[in-house]
């Protein structure tokens, strides 16, 4: 059965046992599979784009799908115009590799964020650094994204249409062009655009009328003027200073979570308060994922994922599991990813990686992304006893995994203490290997993923996904956008691929959305 979604015009489903001719006039190898689909995107909005397709066998278990994640972790949101690929192993489907980078040596800590198929790590020491990977002569380089000057927690630079969204310092500009301002009292800061709106935290805390807003404004990309602040909808934050670590979108709301524990919704009309703030308790939420048919959202002190569905929060207790022998208190599920078609989750504080199978309905764990210390149930969070000796927070040597973002074939993980602070030579309870765990990138892999950033064109596109004997390849309107090795080395696995029922823009990124969010407003 082929599903039709607006918009999503599916013009082939082929197998052959013909061959692919390359680019450059190569034949890779006979097809095994191709998918091909011609979809409009709509105007780039800020929307989430969702799944093109999902592929299964007959016994309902996924082998292959394509789709855009939508994801926001702690600090910066992953590339939206990143395309992802997968195809699923029938054998050794758990096997993975770790490979640590060269350090970014900005301390203790970095979280990641990519533009334009570069990935960039960031550290709030040294006046908001930012360092670039260099994949051709394996360093990091000191290099910041087109036209900024730095960047702070909570803000980016995104690819918006053909142009480039900057939100920084206090200001908003596209393609160069100032379109909000600083604000004439207080800051700007923590930024989100989604479906049209521009969404905004307002802070004064130096005057006797200190407050924090929450505005949301209309804007697009075509729109010749600025953002028109009379047309914002705004609402007040119960406690001056709330401020949030993670946005996200499910169909037409955006939400927020403030670190006081509100949970703030905005439905294109208005904001609601889903859960009011309470600065009494500890409740953050530190990532936001668009999974299926909901939005996940990754917990402070749980460390399980709620979801959200349009109504309210429910929590996903068990999701993920823990490590045995580590403390059940103070748990945080952190960052969230879809890699090889499974939902992906970092957890503190020791820095726990999870992969969920969604057929399956089975959590695999995938070790620590740290080396040391032995866990242990004794203590909630590693290098206790040092953190005193030094003056600091009992947990400042908690181990975070912050970044998790899907690059060519690989996935990039980040890892940081509590904050991203700076080592200092008196820290003498760690090696220089092992301090160099913090603040570190690593580089997943697993065969069957592949990821690239797409074209946008003001027009539909021909999207290809091929799979040959050797290789996975995705193209766009006749062009390779990415290619990796991936060798099928069981019969069954080829066989399998013969007879598979496809579904049309449904799968793990999400219904497809197309130009369902514009028409939505």
């Amino acid at each position: 059965m082929v599903v039709f979604l607006p918009l999503l015009i599916v013009i082939l489903l082929g197998f052959s046992a013909g061959r692919l001719l390359g680019e450059e006039g190569q034949q890779p190898g006979p097809v095994l599979a191709r998918f091909e689909a011609v979809v409009d995107l709509g105007k780039d909005q800020g929307q989430r784009f969702g799944s093109i397709f999902e592929a299964r066998t007959g016994n309902g278990r996924v082998v292959a799908g394509a789709g855009f994640m939508e994801v926001y972790n702690t600090r910066f949101r992953v590339g939206r115009h990143m395309l992802q690929f997968f195809v699923r192993p029938l054998k050794n489907e758990d096997q993975f590799t770790l490979q640590r980078l060269p350090h970014p040596d900005l301390d203790c800590g970095v979280y990641m964020f990519d533009l334009d198929e570069k990935l960039y790590a960031w550290s709030s020491v040294q006046n908001n650094s930012l360092r670039r990977w260099d994949e051709p002569s394996k360093r990091w380089l000191n290099q910041l994204p087109h036209q900024t000057v730095r960047l702070r927690s909570g803000e980016t630079v995104m690819r918006l249409g053909k142009g480039l969204l900057t939100m920084a310092n206090n200001k908003v500009s596209y393609n160069d062009r100032m379109i909000l301002g600083p604000p004439t009292r207080g800051n700007y800061y923590n930024f989100y655009y989604a479906g049209g709106w521009l969404c905004f935290y307002h802070r004064l805390t130096a005057n006797s009328d200190a407050f924090t807003k929450i505005y949301a404004c209309p804007w697009t990309p075509e729109k010749d003027g600025p953002v028109e602040l009379s047309r914002a909808v705004v609402m007040d934050t119960k406690y001056v200073g709330e401020t949030p670590f993670a946005w996200g979108q499910f169909q037409e709301t955006v939400l927020t979570v403030s670190n006081q524990g509100g949970v703030y919704a905005f439905d294109g009309m208005t904001w609601k308060t889903l859960l009011e703030a309470d600065n009494t308790v500890s409740y953050q939420v530190y990532s936001m994922l668009n999974y299926y048919d909901r939005l996940l959202l990754a917990q402070y002190p749980t460390g399980y994922l709620f979801e959200f569905m349009g109504q309210e929060l429910k929590l996903l207790k068990g999701w993920p599991p823990r490590l045995p022998g580590v403390s059940p208190r103070a748990r945080e599920a952190q960052t969230l990813s879809i890699y090889r078609g499974d939902l992906l989750v970092g957890v503190w504080p020791w820095a726990e990686l999870w992969r969920y199978n969604h057929q399956a309905k089975k959590w695999h764990s995938m070790g620590r992304m740290f080396t040391h210390p032995e866990v242990t149930d004794k203590r909630v969070h590693p290098y206790e006893a040092a953190a005193n000796k030094y003056g600091l927070v009992t947990n400042h040597w908690g181990q975070r995994v912050t970044g998790m973002v899907p690059f060519g074939d690989s996935l990039m993980l980040s890892t940081s203490s509590k904050g991203t602070s700076r080592w200092y030579d008196k820290y003498d309870f760690l090696t220089e290997g092992q301090r160099r765990e913090y603040g570190a990138v690593l580089q997943l892999k697993m065969p069957g993923n592949l990821a690239a950033q797409i074209e946008w064109k003001d027009r539909p596109s021909r999207f290809e996904f091929i799979l040959t004997r050797d290789k996975m390849i995705i193209r766009q309107d006749g062009q390779q956008l990415a290619s990796t090795p991936l060798q099928l080395t069981d019969q069954g696995e080829k066989n399998a691929l013969e007879h598979i029922h496809t579904t049309w823009g449904q799968g793990v990124f999400g219904q497809f959305n197309g130009k369902s969010l514009k028409h939505s407003h």
